[in-house]
């Protein structure tokens, strides 16, 4: 059991006693605790490892970026918070080095066309295949999936003028930072989407295997 989840039963358990709710009520309490708990976990490795290498500004945009969409879209998951919460602080410091030391250097035209061709490129696996549900906590209902599509599309098209305004001001006041950004929402959309493939499901199978294997060693 993970620390976000012994937490979040002891506040359940607090909140039965002194609130006097019923069992059902203080389930939906100690999920909500367990959610809330996982995403400032997942925020405080990402900024500790950000100023770690350099890269807080990006590693968070990045993170923010992904988790926005994944409400919505859904994708695969890895089998324990703890190794969810490891593979996106890895992911959003790779995406902060590879923006820093490698996309950088790009032609703002360039960038755009790479930003367009990855929006479109996830709308088309949004439209096909979100959302994305987990066995835990499938999906069934019809127009709930529907509803979680449309959102999920909504998100990228938000995304997208975004990006456009963020190309306007880079061409207005010639700031990198803008550009920074372009890419930076552009990668964490691109990983998001990835996530909504059968290959992309797979890779991060294998990749939690992987730490599976290496933590139970380590236990």
């Amino acid at each position: 059991m993970s620390l976000a989840e012994k937490i979040a039963i002891r506040i359940g358990n607090n909140a039965k006693l002194f609130l006097k709710v019923d069992e059902d009520q203080e389930q939906v309490i100690v999920y909500g605790a367990i959610n809330l708990f996982q995403v400032i976990f997942a925020f405080l490795w990402v900024i500790i490892a950000g100023v770690f290498f350099g890269v807080l500004y990006e590693a968070l945009v990045f993170t923010a970026t992904v988790g926005i969409l994944r409400k919505y879209s859904g994708g695969a998951h890895a089998s324990s918070s703890s190794r969810c919460i490891i593979i996106g602080t890895i992911l959003a410091v790779l995406a902060g080095i590879i923006i820093n030391n490698v996309l950088y250097i790009a032609n703002n035209y360039l960038v755009l066309l790479i930003s367009v061709a990855f929006m479109i490129f996830s709308f088309m696996i949004v439209a096909k295949n979100a959302p994305v549900d987990s066995i835990k906590k499938p999906i069934n209902n019809i127009e709930m999936r529907k509803q979680f599509r449309k959102k999920s599309i909504t998100v990228l098209s938000i995304y997208s003028i975004i990006i456009m305004i963020l190309f306007i001001l880079n061409k207005k006041y010639l700031e990198l930072h803008y550009i920074k950004l372009m890419e930076i929402i552009s990668l964490g959309v691109l990983w998001q989407t990835i996530t909504l493939t059968k290959n992309g499901i797979r890779f991060l199978n294998k990749v939690d295997f992987v730490l599976k294997y290496i933590t139970d060693r380590k236990g």
